[in-house]
């Protein structure tokens, strides 16, 4: 019996085979024919490349206008909106880069100032540092486990929002710092993943900046999470799971009038990505 699927394939394969053996036989045959079908094929290239090129050339210069207008009315947008308050933006290892410049380029508008910014280290000496605050008895051994390295965050985080142990919270908590350590009722933290998240160190490094933020959310008035764009990968969950609002563009305009809001009393996550609630928060009056 005949199979007509295998029939079926045997008859599309002898098409395919004259479709080709045609091809063949013109472009043998037929130098001239080929010659004018190339550079039809060119022209036709080249022309939907100069329209792509010149479409790409009119968004940047639209993207252009409309950045030159968000520049010039930010400044009104939020005005008084943070008058004297002190910010401070509190950073795992490397979180800093490309977000201090856009913070401070959010608040000052404002009125607001960044009071300092500081990164922790990405390798904490837990036990010296339990013995420098006081709570030794959090630490149990050179390698605790997460439970413990949380604690100890909380009473960090609790301190730098109260201003206290401030020499040794600069020894032995941070790797960078800048500007007037002291107390502040505004924060924006910005969080960058361990280097091996899986690993023991990782997760008592995560427990611990956890334990930080947690710290901060008690005794300070507002902390907000804060990232870019192109930071991968996001930390919008894990800002969502201490209960921070988050502002992920911080290096646009919309991103710098989400974190004014934010600071000054708003709720929600705001930017681009797929965590967003909305662009921007709603406009308050």
């Amino acid at each position: 019996m005949i199979d007509f699927r295998y029939h079926a394939m045997s008859l599309a394969a002898v098409f395919v085979a004259l479709a080709v053996g045609l091809l063949l036989g013109v472009t043998i045959g037929d130098t001239e024919l080929l010659s004018n079908v190339r550079g039809n094929l060119e022209r036709s290239l080249s022309a939907d490349l100069d329209e792509a090129n010149q479409h790409n050339s009119d968004l940047e210069k639209r993207a252009k206008q409309q950045n030159e207008f968000a520049r010039a009315a930010y400044p009104q947008m939020v005005a008084g909106r943070l008058d004297g308050r002190r910010v401070a933006l509190i950073a795992s290892a490397g979180g800093t880069s490309g977000v201090i410049d856009p913070v401070a380029g959010s608040i000052e508008p404002a009125g607001g100032d960044l009071a300092y910014s500081a990164e922790l280290v990405a390798e904490p000496r837990y036990q010296a540092l339990a013995g420098a605050l006081g709570v030794a008895e959090v630490i149990d051994g050179a390698e605790p486990d997460p439970k413990q390295t949380e604690k100890l965050g909380v009473a960090v985080g609790r301190r730098m929002a109260r201003g206290r142990n401030l020499p040794q919270l600069r020894r032995f908590a941070f790797r960078r710092f800048s500007g007037d350590f002291g107390r502040v009722r505004l924060l924006a933290f910005s969080r960058r993943e361990p280097a091996e998240p899986k690993t023991d160190a990782g997760r008592r490094l995560d427990a611990f900046e956890r334990g930080v933020v947690s710290g901060l959310s008690r005794d300070a008035q507002r902390v907000v999470g804060v990232e870019a764009i192109e930071n991968v990968p996001s930390s919008i969950k894990w800002y969502n799971s201490l209960g921070l609002s988050s502002v992920d563009n911080i290096e646009q305009y919309a991103g710098h009038y989400s974190l004014v809001m934010l600071l000054d009393g708003a709720k929600g996550d705001y930017g681009v990505k797929d965590t967003a609630d909305a662009v921007v928060p709603p406009v308050a009056p």
